[in-house]
Formats: C-alpha cells, structure tokens, sequence
C-alpha cells in the first residue's frame, strides 16, 4: 500500500505550509509583541508614571508586564524556530545569505557581496538569530528602499562578528523612538534590534532620504558561544 503520510510530496506541503504558518505569525504576533516590548521599555525607562503610590504601583506593573511580553516574544520564536525546519541555514550563513542575494539578483539588483575571516562553526540559535536579522535587512530592501544595488560585507574581527549591508535607495528619516504599531517596517527594525541585543550585539542604521540606508549588525562572540 502506497504510503501516503509520508510521501516526497506530503512533506514538501507539509513543509510549506509549516512555513507560511511560521512567516504569517511572525508578520503578526511576533512583530506586535516586539513593538509592545519596546514601548513598554520606553515607557518604563524615561519614568513616565505619575508620583506618589499609585505612580509605583503603575511602575511595578510596567515592569512585570515587559518581562511577560519578552518571555511570550522568547517563547513565540521558539516556536517559529521549530515550524521552519528543515531551516534555511542547515548548511550555514554564508551560504543562506548567499541564496538570498542570489534570489535578489534574479529580481534585477545589482549585489557586491564579501566575506572575510567568519567563524567556520557557530550555535544553531546565534546563527539563525543573525541571519534573521539579515534577512530583515534585506527584506526591507526589497519593500521599501527602491534600491538598484546591495552590497553586503561580512567579517569577524577580534571576538565579534559584523554584518554591514548598505543600498542605494531612497533611504529614510530618522526613526521615532516609540513606533506605530500599524508600521511592519519599522516592527521589522524593532525586531532586528530584539534579536541583535538577546546577543549581547547591537544593530545600527545610518540612513536619510535621498542618500540610502546601511544597517550594521555588531555581535560579540563570547566564550559560551565558541563552546
């Protein structure tokens, strides 16, 4: 009798609609909770709660639902990470991003792309967190920066790993310390810092209209990482 549960084909629908869950919850939930933790945090760390008692108890509050909010986002990725095996990155980040770029120059980009000195082993988790930040990047690209060329270098230097990718653009204003929710854009960003600092990393974009943007992305390696 023919298998059909476990057919090639049962499991490449499976495996698609595994990720189409995965991309319509992050598009979704896991930017709504990003944008939820950032404002709380901005909220809470420019004190805007009124004085006396009840402003403390306000504050308090603030605090417990911020570590609710993060550990339901910590939570939610989890998830997401398991709805996406078989992962993009099985066979690493160079070659992941490689596909990426390739995908874009298929579109008409023009990509330069370099990669210098990258650790030849990294976890699985600090991996896909960085190519996830990455692909953001340059998703963002795609929608909104009506670029014609990419260019993304990456490298390690003394204990941290660097990913800089820059375009041509129309590039965009300074970003609002407290975003709109309405906003996938700039969720995306947000979310692309959450990653950067569940890393001990950071993420930084150097844009204005008219002159492009370019997102640098700085993660320390630590001991436990090398492990």
């Amino acid at each position: 009798m023919l298998d059909v549960l476990d057919s090639p084909i049962t499991r490449l629908v499976q495996d698609a609609e595994r990720r189409r869950i995965a991309r319509d919850l992050h598009d979704s939930v896991v930017q709504s909770l990003t944008a939820l933790v950032a404002d709380l945090e901005y909220f809470r760390a420019r004190d805007l709660a009124s004085s006396g008692e009840a402003g403390q108890q306000v504050a308090e509050k603030v605090e417990m639902w911020q570590a609710l909010a993060r550990d339901s986002l910590a939570s939610m990725r989890e998830a997401l990470g398991g709805l996406r095996i078989p992962s993009e990155i099985d066979m690493g980040l160079e070659n992941a991003l490689e596909m990426l770029l390739a995908s874009l120059q298929s579109a008409g980009y023009r990509v330069e792309y370099e990669c210098e000195d990258w650790p030849a082993v990294l976890p699985y988790d600090f991996t896909s967190n960085v190519y996830y930040i990455a692909r953001e990047a340059l998703t963002n690209i795609e929608k909104h920066a009506n670029a014609s060329t990419i260019h993304i270098c990456m490298f390690g230097y003394e204990g941290h790993v660097y990913i800089s990718i820059a375009d041509d653009g129309s590039g965009m204003a300074k970003i609002a310390p407290v975003v709109s929710r309405g906003s996938g854009y700039h969720q995306g960003i947000l979310g692309m810092k959450e990653r950067a600092a569940m890393l001990g990393g950071r993420v930084t974009i150097d844009s204005a209209p008219g002159k492009g943007t370019r997102v640098d992305i700085d993660i320390p390696l630590t001991e436990s990482t090398l492990e």
